[in-house]
This record gives C-alpha cells, sequence and structure tokens, in this order.
C-alpha cells in the first residue's frame, strides 16, 4: 500500500493517527428499532450485543401503525408482513393502505425504505417510489423501495 511509497514518512502517519484517535468523538446517531413480536426483539437484542453495538441501537416493542418518528428527518428500514410467513393477502391489503398513511402522517421528512416480495406494495400503500432495487431473500424475488415522505401531498391542485 501507500506506505511502501518513497516519500512515506512514518512519523507522521503515526503523528496523524494519534490527531485523528485524540479528536474522535461517538456520533449521537439516534438508532431505533421496533417489532411486534418479542421474541424478533429477543433476537435482535442478542445479535446487537454478539456486534458490540446495543448501546447504540433503542429497540421497543411497538407497532408501526402507532409509532411516532422519534426524530424530525430519519431513514427507516422495514420488513412488513408479505404474506410468506405473514398475513393472508386480504389482511395485507388492508393493512398496507393503513401503513401508507401512517407513514405520510407521522414520518414526513425521511426517507422509508421497505423490503417486501410483495410487488403490490407501492399501488396499495398509495405512494409513489423513489427507487426500486430489485432483491433476493434466498431463492424469493423481493424488492426495496424506496419513499421520500413529505408533508402534505405531492398532487397538484387543479387550475
Amino acid at each position: 500500500g501507500f506506505e511502501k511509497l518513497a516519500v512515506f514518512d512514518s512519523a507522521l502517519w503515526e503523528k496523524l493517527k494519534r490527531e485523528a484517535q485524540g479528536s474522535s468523538s461517538e456520533a449521537d446517531l439516534g438508532l431505533y428499532g421496533s417489532d411486534t413480536d418479542p421474541r424478533a426483539l429477543a433476537a435482535a437484542r442478542r445479535n446487537l450485543a454478539a456486534a458490540g453495538v446495543e448501546r447504540w441501537v433503542q429497540l421497543e416493542q411497538a407497532d408501526v401503525l402507532g409509532r411516532s418518528a422519534p426524530a424530525p428527518a430519519g431513514v427507516m428500514v422495514m420488513n412488513p408482513p408479505y404474506g410468506e410467513r405473514m398475513g393472508s393477502e386480504e389482511e395485507l391489503a388492508r393493512f398496507y393502505p393503513e401503513l401508507g398513511d401512517a407513514l405520510k402522517k407521522k414520518f414526513a421528512g425521511w426517507r422509508c425504505h421497505v423490503f417486501t416480495a410483495d410487488l403490490r406494495l407501492p399501488k396499495l400503500i398509495r405512494l409513489e417510489p423513489s427507487a426500486r432495487k430489485p432483491l433476493w431473500n434466498g431463492a424469493l424475488e423481493c424488492r426495496l423501495y424506496e419513499f421520500e415522505m413529505v408533508a402534505g401531498s405531492r398532487r397538484r391542485k387543479p387550475g
């Protein structure tokens, strides 16, 4: 690497590393997670502890429809039920519009990313994705949709 270059100054490099380490500080990232299933939360806590990052993430048992945004702006990533393991298609067809309404009302200013195998999701939550990324969950074809949440409506008023 660069340390083998003829112009490399190891003393200066060590000094710069010490200065950088001395001026570093922990960022307040505001990482939050929630699930309605206590077993999923317990698994998340174990995974966070194993990674050594549990002190930076706040977890709570909550339904996304009842949650409020924990900050004025942020990024949300969610994996809602999509029929493979939870919920019938009819139940999901009722749930998704409620999800869209909750995101619009409670998460204005946020970027919401939704991972799902249900390709009807954008139509059912009545939001236009700003991005769609094809991904796979094992053998299951999925999408990661991005929605930019704005206050009010983007619809143009007639006249």
